[in-house]
Parts: structure tokens; sequence; C-alpha cells
């Protein structure tokens, strides 16, 4: 099914298309290889046939870094973001005016320090920083019921009201 330009919601605070999907990358750490864009009506089966999801995640962590390198990470501003750890997998997941991502790796820095398999824009000497950690008590199975079910996928980005920040405080909080 086609769609146009029409069609696609744009975000208010940038003007840029909200995709309505999850970017998904079952392996980061490979200059190769597939990425997945994946509806809120295929994230259940589609994700349940790209990955194990009986993984238990052991520790849920919520990192920030500055929105450019001009910025300070100590001010309000600031991009967040959820890494998670199962016994085979490093992950991480966050959200922004394109939409979702979700990035899976065997190599911690490709998901904590890249995204997009670039390089996150941070200024020198001031990138990513964890606030907070803690174990976690699900599975990837409940994280991906939870993103369904809380319709995350299909709440657009909005600057002041639903931004990166938010996304990442309730996963940090389910996990």
């Amino acid at each position: 099914m086609g769609s146009s330009t029409s069609s696609i919601p744009e975000s208010r605070s940038t003007g840029a298309a909200y995709t309505k999907k999850l970017y998904f990358d079952p392996n980061a750490d490979s200059p190769e290889g597939y990425d997945y864009s994946i509806t809120d009506a295929e994230l259940r089966e589609t994700l349940s046939e790209l990955v194990d999801v009986t993984e238990r995640i052991v520790e849920v962590r919520y990192y920030k870094h500055p929105l450019s390198s001009m910025q300070l990470t100590d001010g309000i501003l600031h991009h967040a973001f959820i890494v998670f750890e199962t016994n085979a997998w490093w992950w991480s997941i966050e959200k922004n005016d394109e939409g979702v991502t979700m990035q899976r790796s065997t190599d911690f820095d490709s998901v904590c320090e890249k995204y997009r398999r670039s390089d996150r824009q941070t200024s020198i000497g001031n990138g990513v920083e964890m606030v907070k950690k803690a174990s976690g008590s699900t599975t990837v199975m409940e994280l991906i019921d939870h993103l369904w079910e809380g319709d995350y996928l299909n709440q657009e980005y909005n600057f002041e009201t639903y931004n990166c920040q938010h996304f990442a405080d309730l996963i940090y909080e389910f996990i």
C-alpha cells in the first residue's frame, strides 16, 4: 500500500515527517546488513520472527547527550535514550521526530555511542552520559507487547508534550 506525502503527519517541533514506524537494526555493529521499518500492526509478529523474544532483560540504563555539538548536557534540553542488556545482546531504544529506533548488537558501543550506524551528535568531551541504571524485570516480548499495547509508535513526537525524555522515562520505568 503506497502513501502520499499528504498522509504523513508532521512533527510540530521541526516539520519532519513522523513515520509511526519502528526502525529496527538487529546487527548494529555490522557495517552491512538489513534493517527493518516496522509498523505498529506488524510490531509483535515481525519482531517475534527476528529476535528471541524469551530473552530476559537483566539491566536497563538511562542515557542522555546534548542535542547538538554546541550544547552542554547539564541543560534541560538533551536527547534521552535507553540501553538494556540481555544475556546475549546490548539493545537501545529511543524516540525522536522520525519515529522509534531500536538497535541490537553484541557490542555495547554500537548501540550506546551510535545511532543508526553513525556516531551520535554530541559535543567534544561532553558526550553520552549515563543518568541511572537498574536491574531488569521483564522479557523482550513483554517490552514488545508494552510498546504495542501503549500505542507508542503511533504517538507523534512533540517537543513539549511527548519527546525523547518522556519516552525514555516510560520505557525505563516499564523495564
